[in-house]
C-alpha cells in the first residue's frame, strides 16, 4: 500500500488538500431533505434520498437541475433556466437551515486528520460547496483547527476541475504544490489535481455521480479513509 508520502518522489509531504462532500462527510441525507422540501414547496414531487445519492457531486445547481428534471419528467437540457434558478434559491434557503442535521463524518476521518496534524502536515479543505455552507459544517465537526484554510465553490470565479482552487489553497497554506497531495472522491478532484500537477488519492465510497472513481485513475484508491494512513489504520 502506497503512502501519500510515496507519491512525491522523495520530496517532503508538507500539505494535504481535502474535498469535503463524499470524502470527509456524508452530507447526502441533509442535501436530500433540503431538495425534497424545496421541490414540495414549489408543488413538485420529492425525489428521495436514494435518487439524490446518485445525483450529487457536480454542485448545487446541477443537483436541483436533476431534481427538477425528475419531477417534471423531462430531459435536463430542456429545462427553463429560470425554473432552475427558482428552485436553487429555495434549496439554498432550506439547506442553510439544516446543513448538519443528519450529516456525519466518515469513519476514520477525525483520527487520520488529527494524526496528520500532530505530524505537522498542513491541511486545507477545497470543495465546490459554497463557503457559507462549508464553514458551519467544518465548525460543527471541530475541523477548523485542523484545516484552517477553506477554498469554497464561491471563493473564486472557477471551481474544480479547474486547478485554481487547489493552487490558491497551497498559496494560503504557504506550501509548494510540489509538496502537496490532493484527496477526493470524484473525477473533478482527479482532474483538478492533474491540471495542478499534483498527486491525487481518492476514496471509493464517495459521490462520483454514479460512476466508479477508479475510472479516473487516481494515484491511490482506498475503500476506507483511514487506509490513507496505513500505519494509523493498523493500530486501530
Amino acid at each position: 500500500m502506497k503512502l501519500l508520502q510515496d507519491l512525491l518522489s522523495g520530496r517532503e509531504l508538507e500539505a494535504i488538500l481535502f474535498d469535503l462532500d463524499g470524502t470527509l462527510i456524508d452530507s447526502v441525507p441533509d442535501l436530500a431533505a433540503a431538495l425534497d422540501a424545496s421541490l414540495e414547496q414549489l408543488n413538485y414531487v420529492p425525489a428521495g434520498v436514494n435518487r439524490v445519492r446518485g445525483w450529487v457531486g457536480n454542485g448545487a445547481r446541477k443537483l436541483v437541475q436533476r431534481g427538477l428534471a425528475f419531477a417534471l419528467e423531462v430531459p435536463e437540457k430542456s429545462l427553463d433556466p429560470s425554473l432552475i434558478d427558482q428552485l436553487l434559491a429555495v434549496f439554498f434557503e432550506h439547506y442553510g437551515e439544516q446543513t448538519c442535521e443528519q450529516t456525519v463524518l466518515y469513519p476514520g476521518v477525525r483520527e487520520a486528520l488529527t494524526h496528520w496534524h500532530t505530524q505537522g502536515i498542513k491541511m486545507a479543505c477545497v470543495t465546490n460547496k459554497p463557503a457559507r455552507f462549508s464553514e458551519p459544517i467544518l465548525a460543527h465537526f471541530g475541523l477548523q483547527e485542523l484545516m484552517p484554510v477553506l477554498v469554497g465553490g464561491d471563493t473564486l470565479a472557477v471551481r474544480k476541475p479547474d486547478p485554481a482552487p487547489l493552487l490558491l489553497a497551497c498559496e494560503q497554506l504557504g506550501v509548494a504544490v510540489a509538496n502537496t497531495v490532493m484527496v477526493g472522491d470524484s473525477v473533478n478532484d482527479v482532474a483538478a489535481a492533474r491540471a495542478a500537477n499534483m498527486p491525487v488519492a481518492c476514496v471509493s465510497y464517495g459521490y462520483n455521480h454514479g460512476a466508479s472513481v477508479a475510472d479516473a485513475k487516481p494515484d491511490i484508491l482506498v475503500d476506507r479513509f483511514i487506509d490513507l494512513s496505513p500505519g494509523l489504520a493498523s493500530s486501530l
